[in-house]
C-alpha cells in the first residue's frame, strides 16, 4: 500500500501523514520482496526429507562406501525416496555406482556458484537402476567451486537454500562430504539435520572424530542450531584385531558415550569388489556380511 502526505478527495478519511523517508523505505521493502519471492516453477512436494551428512576429516575410513550403501539400503529395503548428493570433488559416489547411474543430470557446482540461477538441486539429479534412488552425478567443477562459493553472500547456506523445495520430494537426502573442512563440507553440515561419522579402529581415526565433533559443535552454536550427531559408526572392523578394536572403541565410548552406534561395519572384500564393479553391495553381493550390516544401519536410522 502506498501512502501520501496529502489525502485524496476520493477517500472519506485522510490517510496518515508519513515522512517522505519512511514512505520511501516502505516502497523499497515492497520492491525487494518482489525480487526475493521464491521461484514458483517447482511444486512443493508432500515430504520433508531428513538430511544426513556423512562426514569425517580423514580419508580411508569407508566414508563414501557408507554413504552409498546406506542410501541404497534406505531406498531398497525401506521403500524410501532417497537423494544421494556427491559433494566430494573426487566423485567417488559416481565411481562406486558407475554401472547403476543413468545418463543425465547436471552440474551441482553451477547451482552452488551461479548467482543468477534459480535451479534447485532436484534440477541436476539423475536416476539410478536402484529403485527410489537418485544421485547428483560426478561434477569435475566442484573443486573450483570451493573458492567461488567463498565469494557469495551467505556462502554457508548455498546448499541448504538449493534444497528448500528439493527436500519436499524425498524422504532422505544423504550427503557425501569431502574429507576436509572447506566450503563444500561446511555447506553439507549447514544443510544437515544429522551427521553420521564413520571411524575405523585406528588412533588417527579417533582424532578425525574429535575434529568433526568440534566442527559440528561450532556450527550448532553459530550457523545451524538444528544439527545433531546421528552417531559414530565403526567401519573396517577387523575381527582378528580384537585388542586394537576394543582400545579404540573404549576411547570413543569414554569420550562420546551413547553416540557410538550399536551397529558396526566389518572388513569385507565384497565391498571393494562391488566398487570395482560399480554396484552397490545389495546388487553385487546381497547375502554378504556387509550387506547385512548396512541393512541393519538403515533399520536403525529409520526406527530412530
Amino acid at each position: 500500500m502506498r501512502y501520501t502526505a496529502r489525502p485524496s478527495a476520493h477517500f472519506a478519511h485522510p490517510l496518515p501523514n508519513i515522512a517522505p523517508d519512511v514512505a520511501m523505505r516502505n516502497l523499497l521493502k515492497a520492491g525487494i520482496r518482489r525480487f526475493v519471492t521464491p521461484d514458483s516453477r517447482h511444486p512443493i512436494g508432500d515430504k520433508h526429507a531428513t538430511v544426513i551428512a556423512v562426514s569425517v576429516q580423514k580419508g580411508g575410513v569407508g566414508k563414501t562406501t557408507t554413504t552409498v550403501n546406506l542410501a541404497s539400503a534406505l531406498a531398497r529395503h525401506h521403500d524410501k525416496r532417497v537423494l544421494l548428493i556427491d559433494l566430494d570433488p573426487q566423485g567417488h559416489v559416481t565411481t562406486a555406482l558407475s554401472a547403476q547411474v543413468r545418463p543425465g543430470g547436471g552440474a551441482l557446482s553451477r547451482v552452488l556458484t551461479d548467482e543468477q540461477t534459480t535451479d534447485e538441486v532436484m534440477d541436476v539429479v539423475t536416476a539410478t537402476d536402484i529403485p527410489n534412488l537418485s544421485v547428483t552425478p560426478f561434477d569435475a567443477n566442484l573443486g573450483s567451486a570451493e573458492d567461488l562459493m567463498g565469494t557469495r553472500i551467505g556462502k554457508e547456506f548455498l546448499l541448504r537454500d538449493a534444497l528448500r523445495v528439493t527436500r519436499t520430494h524425498y524422504d532422505f537426502i544423504v550427503i557425501d562430504c569431502p574429507p576436509n573442512l572447506g566450503n563444500l563440507t561446511l555447506n553439507g553440515l549447514c544443510a544437515a539435520d544429522q551427521v553420521l561419522i564413520p571411524c575405523d579402529p585406528s588412533p588417527l581415526a579417533v582424532k578425525g572424530v574429535d575434529a568433526v565433533v568440534q566442527t559440528i559443535t561450532r556450527i550448532a552454536s553459530r550457523l545451524n542450531p538444528d544439527i545433531d550427531v546421528l552417531g559414530i559408526l565403526m567401519t573396517r572392523v577387523d575381527g582378528r584385531n580384537r585388542k586394537l578394536n576394543d582400545t579404540v572403541t573404549d576411547k570413543i565410548r569414554e569420550t562420546y558415550g551413547d553416540v557410538m552406534l550399536p551397529v558396526s561395519i566389518g572388513i569385507d572384500t565384497q565391498l571393494a569388489k562391488a566398487q570395482v564393479d560399480g554396484q552397490d553391495i545389495f546388487t553385487f553381493a546381497p547375502t554378504s556380511r556387509a550387506a547385512k550390516q548396512y541393512r541393519e544401519l538403515a533399520d536403525l536410522i529409520v526406527a530412530s
